[in-house]
């Protein structure tokens, strides 16, 4: 019986597997971009680079990382106070953006700070 069971359990594996790896094959690769900020929303953001500029929707999927955000994130959960982008990076700020292409727009999935103006 537990022989039967264990085939079954095996062969319910192997016949997902193909399914798995066609999801992964479909996922978007994230593109990166790195420069300076010049312009900042709450749900967009541009980036000039050396030869390009690009400007991303930003949306609540969005993960932002730069120093400090957790305490200041702290700060406005107990004021009471949703965080917003404009509240973690500014204009000036060097940052690196993972994003996908969405048709004619870019979705930032990551904002990285790698060095902000003071």
């Amino acid at each position: 019986m537990t022989r039967l069971i264990g085939s079954l359990v095996l062969a319910f594996a192997v016949a997902l597997l193909p399914m798995a790896v066609r999801a992964e094959q479909d996922k978007p690769k994230a593109i990166d971009a790195q420069g300076t900020i010049t312009a900042v929303a709450t749900d967009s953001l541009t980036v000039k680079g050396k030869t390009d500029t690009w400007t991303f929707a930003v949306d609540k999927d969005t993960i932002v990382t730069v120093k400090g955000a957790t305490h200041k994130n702290l700060e406005l959960k107990a004021a009471g106070k949703a965080s917003k982008l404009t509240e973690f990076v500014k204009v000036g700020d060097t940052v690196i953006v993972g994003y996908h292409d969405q048709g004619a727009k870019k979705h930032a999935a990551t904002i990285r700070v790698t060095a902000s103006v003071k």
